[in-house]
């Protein structure tokens, strides 16, 4: 190595002084940092947050408000959570910040990136140490310097996203492995499984990087293998043992994920998520825009010439250099070519290569160029970072120039200046449906939506916000469903003027053209389709940021079958494709997005489906009608076993009929079943001309349906 006269001198003068008191006050410092960071930051925001930049609050809150009221209940919904998509793992080590000085968006984010990002820049440290043979403590604290100096190491946590938590397993994976790239400590195959397995367990995006992990060392073993084949013996056994060594991490990250979250292998066996989250997958050249500009071109260019110089002069070491080179490359290809998520969480699966890449660049430019050069070059790199970093995070870099993609794209703190409008609106939307009514709102930007409605409504009624059941699902075209039992359903609906949809720039962004769900609901109001015939619009306008104008209407009369089945023909050929959640049966009397507790129509096989009326809710009449929308031939056989839930029902009578897309009724069956007798459906029908089968269920009397006469169709099947 070159030129280390400077760095031996400087390394002199710091043993010289007690290197635990000097690490500690440094820490301390990188404490104090990110304290006064985070709270200057928050504190400057005033708006309303919304969707992923408050959902983990809002869970944070809710279990933070269990623990204070019954901590055996508290830990019995972590639990329930750990088969959901999402649970409440990754924010458990925030609940002590919470519960101690309340539930404030800058407690959370304070909490966040001192449990979170304080140690993420302290292991990129670590690793960095693996990187740069040279006196490690000074690697160590300027990588770390490094790492609070680019504005993607904030944004994420600053936007309320607790992923960089997952981050920090990935990163000890990759610290554990560099100790010993041939895996012969015993302990660091199950610790690195470990390691991943409860990165996919707190966050489920981080499988991708446990593969690109994976991946990475199963190349770098490959390589090892071919450039050592003919100089050192036993080569095809060390190929065999790495192997097994490889096998094993995988197997013990996969009993890691069995055992806390068996519910995610279940559904990832079962649920296409390909399909589902196509919604979010931009185009390739977008994607890759998207991401240059998250770190700036001239960070990018750095981070090249960092890596590339760095092996080219040995100012690093290969093998670290080779694997950290492979996982982004790896990495590269799952998120910039195959899933393509635009999201700024995502960008932490890179984050930690930018960082070590501007490392490499660093202490590549101290090794290879000597006084003045290095000096002029270090001076540039700096003013480059420190600027990155304010263009990054601050309303400086608010700024449209054909030569802001070479820096950081900007996540300043978030201003609405209409927030005073949208909590008059909420408010006047939970007077309005004070008996909880269904509000359907028909925007779904990131300027406008439903969960806008719903958090400002936290902040107005922070003990009854609950009671305001505004909605916007279903709202994406590839995961959600038809939107006509929630249109049924719905007292109020909420019109905003242009259509609110999310945009290609915004920061929680979607492929465009993945709104026609919420688009239709916004053209059956303003175009007057059937269905808006049983609402009248309010007086009442708000006009919001960006000349929104949003409007109400309410309704005065129930929707007929027949309108609802004209307006489901009419989202058909709005929308051909049918969206990723719709099956072929859907009740017209409940929504899986408003009731949690069941689910009314369930697919058990290729054809086979279970209905069911709502067991627990004693509060209404059991749904009375289920629409089939599957293929209906000329001759139709419907087939299933019905069971009664209660055995004091006096009877029941259910008729299937045939329907054409206006709703008119083409053939009708009937048949009377009562608790305790034989249930084996059985019917015939002509479905010739019909688009539509119509099931309807009522007592023997004809009278509404009550809870005594809930009831379960299995196995229902439509032969066609």
């Amino acid at each position: 190595m070159k030129n280390y006269s400077f760095l031996k001198s400087l390394n002199t003068k710091l043993n010289s002084q007690s290197s635990f008191l000097i690490n500690s006050i440094i820490f301390l410092i990188v404490v104090l940092i990110i304290t006064v960071i985070t709270s200057i930051y928050v504190s400057n925001e005033h708006t309303i947050y919304w969707w992923d930049f408050v959902g983990y609050q809002n869970a944070a809150n809710n279990l933070t408000n269990l623990f204070r009221a019954s901590p055996q209940r508290a830990i019995d919904d972590i639990f329930g959570s750990l088969s959901q998509q999402k649970n409440y793992l990754i924010v458990l080590p925030l609940i002590p910040f919470l519960y101690l000085f309340g539930n404030q968006r800058i407690v959370y984010i304070l909490s966040i990136n001192l449990v979170y990002l304080l140690p993420f820049t302290l292991l990129l440290g670590s690793i960095a140490t693996k990187l740069i043979p040279v006196p490690s403590r000074w690697v160590f604290w300027s990588t770390v310097a490094i790492a609070l100096l680019i504005p993607m190491s904030w944004s994420p946590s600053l936007r309320g996203y607790p992923d960089i938590g997952a981050t920090l397993f990935i990163l000890l994976a990759t610290l554990i492995y560099l100790q010993n790239i041939r895996l012969t400590a015993w302990w660091q195959i199950p610790v690195i499984g470990l390691c991943l397995g409860i990165s996919i367990v707190l966050r489920r995006h981080f499988a991708y990087s446990a593969i690109a992990f994976l991946a990475a060392v199963s190349c770098q073993t490959m390589i090892n293998f071919l450039t050592t084949f003919n100089s050192v013996n036993n080569s095809w056994k060390r190929l065999l043992e790495s192997s097994i060594k490889i096998s094993l991490i995988s197997l013990s990250s996969f009993l890691t994920i069995s055992i806390f979250a068996w519910g995610f292998i279940q559904s990832s066996l079962t649920e296409n998520y390909r399909t589902l989250y196509a919604a979010w997958s931009l185009s390739i050249p977008d994607i890759f825009w998207r991401y240059a500009c998250f770190y700036g071109l001239i960070t990018l260019l750095l981070v090249a010439i960092g890596f590339s110089v760095g092996l080219l002069t040995k100012s690093l070491i290969p093998s670290t250099t080779i694997f950290l080179l492979l996982f982004g490359i790896f990495s590269l290809a799952e998120w910039l070519i195959l899933l393509r998520y635009g999201n700024i969480h995502y960008s932490l699966h890179f984050t930690p290569i930018i960082v070590l890449g501007l490392a490499s660049f660093i202490w590549t430019t101290i090794n290879t160029f000597r006084d003045k050069t290095r000096l002029i070059i270090l001076s540039l790199a700096g003013i480059l970072l420190l600027g990155n970093f304010v263009l990054g995070l601050t309303t400086i870099g608010k700024f449209n120039h054909s030569l802001q993609p070479l820096f950081a794209t900007n996540f300043s703190p978030l201003i609405r200046s209409d927030y005073d409008e949208v909590l008059r609106l909420s408010d006047y939307l939970s007077k309005l449906a004070k008996n909880r009514e269904l509000v359907y709102v028909a925007a779904s930007s990131n300027l406008f939506n439903a969960n806008i409605i719903r958090n400002a409504n936290r902040i107005i009624n922070p003990e009854s916000w609950s009671n305001l059941r505004a909605i916007s699902k279903p709202h994406i075209d590839t995961r959600d469903t038809y939107p006509l039992p929630e249109l049924l359903e719905a007292q109020y609906i909420v019109i905003a003027h242009p259509f609110q949809k999310v945009l290609l720039t915004d920061e929680q962004v979607l492929k465009p053209g993945q709104q026609d769900l919420v688009n239709f609901v916004y053209d059956a109001f303003t175009q007057s389709f059937p269905i808006a015939q049983d609402f009248r619009k309010l007086p009442e306008e708000f006009i919001l940021d960006g000349g929104i104008t949003v409007s109400f209407y309410q309704r005065f009369r129930p929707t007929s079958v027949a309108t609802a089945v004209q307006t489901l023909s009419a989202v058909q050929k709005q929308i051909p494709q049918p969206p990723g959640r719709q099956l072929d049966w859907m009740s017209l009397n409940q929504s899986p997005y408003i009731t949690y507790n069941y689910s009314a129509v369930i697919q058990i096989s290729e054809n086979g489906y279970k209905l069911m009326t709502d067991p627990s809710d004693k509060t209404k009449q059991t749904s009375k009608y289920f629409l089939y929308l599957g293929q209906v031939s000329e001759s139709v056989k419907i087939t299933g076993q019905l069971n009664f839930m209660n055995q004091e029902c006096d009877g029941l009578s259910l008729a299937f009929s045939s329907l054409d897309e206006q709703g008119n009724l083409l053939d009708t069956t009937a048949n009377n079943y009562f608790p305790g007798d034989l249930s084996d459906l059985n019917f015939s029908l002509a479905g010739k001309n019909s688009v539509y089968l119509l099931l309807e269920n009522m007592t023997i009397d004809r009278d509404e349906l009550t809870d005594k006469c809930g009831w379960v169709i299995n196995n229902l099947v439509v032969d066609y």
